[in-house]
């Protein structure tokens, strides 16, 4: 699982590195793909945790669709 993460994380680094004009600090985009890909991670370990996982990011985009 962690070497999932890591192969994530070196391949967004690659891809995203050269549209980066600073970097003082680690933004929310980033959180935020690091907590998918460790989402994805978990739920691909454990698929009992998977139909949670969904139902969060489900959750999120029903309440995202729902801002004007």
């Amino acid at each position: 699982m962690l070497t999932l993460y890591n192969a994530g994380r070196i391949f967004l680094n690659a891809c995203l590195r050269p549209l980066a004009k600073r970097e003082e600090g680690v933004t929310i985009v980033e959180y935020a793909i690091m907590l998918a890909l460790i989402a994805i991670a978990v739920a691909l370990a454990a698929p009992n945790v998977q139909t949670a996982v969904i139902g969060v990011f489900g959750q999120a985009v029903t309440a995202m669709g729902a801002i004007p």
